[in-house]
């Protein structure tokens, strides 16, 4: 009994402390023990300075109905985490969610920190430091095609990533040098019986708009790589035309969003995948 009273007082003193830490990240944007990490307009993310190492994301409202969906459907902190859930009950690794709660009002949960590092970090390195061996190279490749994979055992499970982008994607090279993929940002994830074909190319079209220095030799691994272990051989040529299509249509839309700034956002990048197999 004692014992079961000291851990509720232990328990009662960190989601206190947690309390503090976050209202002070919303109204000044730093806390101790907490470090502000990349952001948006639709939430704060912060990360614990210190180990076991912690990630917390605070919600900010986004659009008017915000709150009738989550009459329905749970707030983005609830949603964030049975979605979580969803992904790892079906194989998927994902950074577990280990609290969530309200702070000022705004959702929030707390992730732990995952091994490795994004693959956009992963892809952005060749610029930084050269891949000075044949071992590095090969490895790299390896890993892209491993993305690939990984996209379609996603899309084969029927899951939809509302945000399917490489920062929202971890890769830790594990002992035996092969990558896991864990799967972030899953607040917007759906799964469907049969994943319905535009929401495929939507995903693809989504990887394709970033980092336009990647070649369209490394594009075309992670696609081929894709359409094979989704049995979709044949369908290579009309799948990348599709992405192409997806890819300038949205830079399309991103100019007149530059020229109208109430026109719809969307990511900006240029296609590589190519438009014609041999």
């Amino acid at each position: 009994m004692v014992e079961d009273a000291v851990a509720m007082e232990s328990q009662g003193f960190y989601l206190l402390a947690l309390n503090e830490a976050l209202t002070l990240l919303l109204e000044e944007g730093r806390a101790p023990g907490w470090k502000r990490a990349r952001s948006s307009r639709a939430a704060l993310v912060a990360q614990t300075t210190a180990p076991p190492h912690f990630f917390a994301k605070i919600f900010f409202p986004r659009r008017w109905y915000e709150g009738v969906k989550t009459l329905f459907r749970g707030d983005r902190a609830y949603r964030t985490d049975w979605r979580t859930h969803a992904l790892q009950a079906a194989g998927f690794a994902a950074p577990a969610v280990v609290l969530r709660g309200r702070v000022k009002g705004l959702p929030f949960v707390i992730t732990e920190a995952l091994p490795g590092i994004s693959v956009a970090d992963y892809l952005d390195r060749p610029r930084v430091v050269a891949l000075s061996t044949a071992g590095q190279t090969r490895q790299r490749r390896g890993v892209l095609r491993a993305l690939g994979v990984e996209i379609a055992r996603l899309h084969e499970a029927g899951f939809f990533h509302t945000e399917l982008r490489t920062s929202n994607i971890h890769v830790h090279l594990q002992p035996d040098g092969m990558p896991r993929f864990f799967f972030l940002d899953n607040e917007g994830t759906r799964r469907f019986m049969q994943l319905p074909w535009r929401r495929r190319v939507k995903n693809l079209a989504q990887l394709n708009m970033d980092h336009h220095h990647v070649s369209r030799t490394d594009r075309l691994r992670v696609l081929q790589a894709y359409v094979t272990a989704a049995g979709l051989g044949p369908d290579l040529g009309a799948l990348a035309q599709e992405i192409h299509q997806r890819t300038q249509r949205r830079r399309r839309e991103n100019a007149m969003r530059a020229i109208r700034p109430d026109a719809p956002a969307s990511p900006t990048a240029a296609s590589r995948f190519p438009t014609q197999t041999k």
